[in-house]
């Protein structure tokens, strides 16, 4: 009889036992993280603005200003119609006078005539006309010069201005001491004149021949 009592006391102890472990298995279950919690995912970070050093500038910036020419040539058809330009090498532009004796031929002409009144530095803002007021300052007018103090001995040669192109009725002479003449000439119509003045001569006379440049 006591055998009999003792199984039923095991029995009913694991039947306990059983229902108890049931309760904690019910229980750790409630306590597990839900599907939608261990499988959602996770939201993302705003990308970071770009500093305003990186940024790329949506418009370029403007172009610097084109710089003012210092010098503007002037029109001849408004020198001719309006009277707006200066060809005086004396008071006006000499820049402008220098174009406008370039557009009509005779700019080597208009330095040798205004030699006293022109130099570089007036033609500063126009410098492309400075190799030929450097060729003008060894050139003379028309007269009579003295060899060797307002004339340098050499070749020279008529500049023959541009409008005609032509010495008409050109008349030159070399004298030595006393005007004794040493060699002379006219020429009644020819396109250049060219002589060779000598050291040795005193004067260098020249009539409607128009300027000369040494050559």
């Amino acid at each position: 009889m006591r055998r009999i009592l003792t199984t039923a006391a095991i029995v009913a102890l694991l039947a306990i036992a059983g229902c108890g472990g049931d309760q904690q298995e019910k229980a750790a279950a409630d306590r597990s993280p839900s599907p939608a919690t261990t499988t959602a995912s996770p939201t993302p970070s705003p990308s970071p603005s770009p500093s305003p050093s990186t940024a790329t500038p949506t418009t370029s910036p403007p172009a610097p200003p084109s710089p003012t020419p210092a010098w503007t040539p002037c029109d001849l058809e408004r020198e001719f119609y309006e009277g707006g330009c200066d060809d005086d090498f004396i008071s006006g532009d000499a820049c402008d006078a220098s174009y406008y004796s370039q557009q009509v031929g005779s700019l080597i002409d208009a330095y040798i005539e205004n030699r006293i009144h022109v130099d570089a530095a007036r033609l500063k803002d126009c410098p492309q006309f400075l190799p030929t007021w450097k060729k003008a300052q060894t050139g003379m007018e028309e007269g009579s010069f003295e060899v060797g103090k307002e004339v340098k001995p050499g070749t020279y040669q008529t500049t023959a201005h541009l409008i005609d192109g032509k010495v008409t009725d050109c008349y030159w002479e070399r004298t030595g001491s006393n005007g004794r003449i040493i060699a002379n000439d006219f020429i009644t119509a020819t396109t250049k004149v060219r002589v060779t003045i000598r050291s040795s001569d005193e004067m260098f006379t020249s009539r409607n021949c128009g300027n000369w440049i040494r050559v």
